[in-house]
């Protein structure tokens, strides 16, 4: 269900003049979980939603229809607006059309294509193999033109900066602007001199994704950038937590020192509100 006030959000944000770091979404709850911390933003990345719906690699094996039914149940009850990552489209120009739809009907503030050639190519796994700046523009402008809401974002990514660098990807940041990107998502740009000038060169929000350099929110934002997303890490610190928690009860037969809030999990899980539909209606 597309939530245009959601959406409007989405672009204030990115217009706003700061910085914001995204929180990484997986399920409803890690949704809820970051809308009361106070993230502004949450992301719904492939490589996450794969790990954890089907426990494989980020390879293309997740399904649009499976990517779609995740993002329709963390939507449903988001208070902040989503940026989900869309792969190339899951396949050519066609598949881009139904690819928008699904996502945007399922409540996807802003939606991420990228110009890698995908699913990997037989005799190509050395280095990502990327569309041609012609196909890839015009995936984002069917994006663009197919969207159900001018509200929704239509967030250009491009990965070429660590294999061709900056004068490539500035190219076909270009291009995907002049086709009517909202937003440019530049990935393992490693350089402050870099990031000025991609920013400098672009009159639409600019998204980091993998960013490693040691600059401060505040000073991306004085760099103009709009998103730095740092990576997924509290989703694999998640993990080890969980891992640890079960060989401490496989090795001793208990949970100790474990510090759980139950009250805080009940919360955020709606304990509250179903025991009152129990004790009404049953």
């Amino acid at each position: 269900m597309i939530s245009t006030n959601l959406n409007k959000k989405l672009k204030d944000l990115l217009l706003d003049r700061n910085c914001y770091n995204p929180a990484t979404i997986f399920n409803p709850l890690s949704a809820r979980m970051a809308e009361q911390i106070g993230f502004k933003i949450g992301i719904v990345p492939g490589k996450i939603i794969s790990l954890d719906f089907l426990g494989d690699p980020d390879l293309m094996l997740l399904s649009l229809t499976e990517l779609t039914e995740n993002v329709r149940r963390i939507a449903k009850y988001a208070k902040i607006p989503l940026i989900v990552d869309a792969d190339n489209g899951y396949g050519n120009a066609v598949n881009v059309c139904r690819t928008i739809e699904s996502l945007e009907d399922a409540g996807a503030s802003g939606i991420s294509l990228e110009d890698t050639d995908l699913p990997i190519k037989f005799g190509k796994t050395k280095y990502p193999e990327f569309l041609s700046i012609k196909e890839a523009a015009f995936k984002i402008k069917l994006a663009v033109d197919r969207k159900l809401n001018k509200s929704t974002s239509i967030i250009a990514r491009t990965g070429v900066y660590p294999y061709q660098g900056i004068n490539a990807a500035l190219e076909r940041g270009k291009s995907y602007e002049s086709v009517g990107a909202d937003a440019l998502f530049y990935i393992n740009v490693s350089s402050k001199n870099d990031i000025e000038k991609l920013v400098k060169s672009h009159d639409i929000p600019i998204i980091l994704g993998n960013n490693t350099t040691d600059l401060s929110l505040n000073e991306l934002t004085k760099m103009g950038v709009s998103v730095s997303l740092p990576g997924h890490n509290a989703y694999f610190a998640a993990m080890e937590a969980y891992r640890r928690s079960l060989e401490n009860l496989y090795e001793t037969g208990e949970f100790s020192d474990l510090e759980i809030d139950i009250n805080y999990i009940n919360k955020l899980s709606n304990e509250e509100k179903n025991s009152e539909i129990i004790k009404k209606y049953m």
